[in-house]
């Protein structure tokens, strides 16, 4: 497991850590040159130090004279917790998202297996969800406990019409039209933002940096791994969830939330694929059966393995 952030959100992320019992590569960013006294605060607390064994903390200082550390480098700490990461096989998430607890063990039995038998680049999609902020019962850890959420409303799909709407969320909570097959195939669809395992040792492309703060910075990573031909398919037993908070900064202290971007996904990087890899660069290119999206979004043309 890979996570970046600011000292902001180190007791959010605290929820992810618990549930996962394997190796994690943490970067946190110094987002003022007081963060530092805080981050220390934090880890005299009692029971913090322990939190993190097995864990390969990076703490990341910018030069605060030159100004340019206010825009969160959002893809460059990811990259930076690829790059010290132990483990060949990658999963980069965000703090605010807790996997389900039998997570790690099943990517380590059954899908580290499969992504060594593959013989073409695949990425296996953890479903992502969110939890309304006044729900006060137990979280969900499997698809039984999560059904009632998401019938009721208390969890729902962020943004489901193209963010996470590609996943086919409503396909992997009716398990009853998946067999026993762990993960289904979707075809890659514009601007989705999917969190993925992946082998890192085969061409997996790096994160890029040359955006900062939020927009884009997923779905460039997506729409590139499409070009190169990756195959999506989604887990039907597993899945991750977004813990919704009061809308403060979504970074820290100190980092411009200006919306004006010094790169964008449509008017900069989209034109590059597109210079580099065709005109069809957005097809879905290591889809077994392509999807077109005026069809309407039921079972057919979504394979199973």
């Amino acid at each position: 497991m890979i996570a970046q952030f600011s000292i902001s959100r180190l007791d959010r992320f605290e929820h992810a850590r618990v549930v996962w019992d394997g190796p994690i590569s943490v970067v946190i960013f110094l987002a003022t040159n007081l963060d530092i006294v805080e981050l220390r605060k934090y880890f005299e607390r009692p029971g913090k130090l322990a939190l993190y064994d097995s864990t390969t903390l990076t703490i990341v200082k910018p030069n605060y004279s030159l100004g340019t550390h206010k825009r969160y480098p959002i893809n460059h700490l990811r990259n930076v917790g690829i790059q010290t990461a132990s483990t060949d096989y990658i999963y980069v998430i965000d703090a605010d998202f807790v996997p389900t607890s039998k997570l790690y063990n099943f990517a380590r039995t059954t899908l580290v297996p499969l992504l060594e038998k593959a013989t073409h680049p695949v990425a296996y999609v953890v479903p992502c969800l969110a939890i309304k902020e006044d729900y006060k019962g137990r979280y969900p850890d499997t698809i039984k406990e999560l059904q009632p959420l998401m019938k009721s409303g208390m969890a729902y799909i962020t943004d489901p019409r193209s963010g996470h709407g590609p996943t086919f969320t409503s396909i992997f909570t009716n398990t009853a039209l998946l067999g026993n097959s762990p993960a289904y195939e979707v075809c890659y669809e514009s601007q989705w933002e999917p969190y993925y395992i992946v082998k890192r040792t085969i061409p997996h492309p790096y994160y890029d940096e040359r955006f900062k703060n939020q927009g884009g910075d997923k779905q460039s990573h997506a729409l590139l791994m499409n070009a190169i031909g990756f195959k999506f398919l989604v887990l039907r037993d597993h899945f991750m969830y977004h813990l919704d908070h009061p809308k403060l900064k979504w970074t820290g202290d100190g980092l411009d939330q200006a919306k004006q971007k010094d790169y964008t996904y449509f008017s900069d990087y989209a034109p590059a694929l597109e210079r580099i890899f065709g005109s069809n660069y957005r097809w879905p290119r290591g889809c077994s059966r392509p999807l077109v999206q005026s069809f309407k979004r039921d079972l057919q043309g979504i394979g199973t393995m």
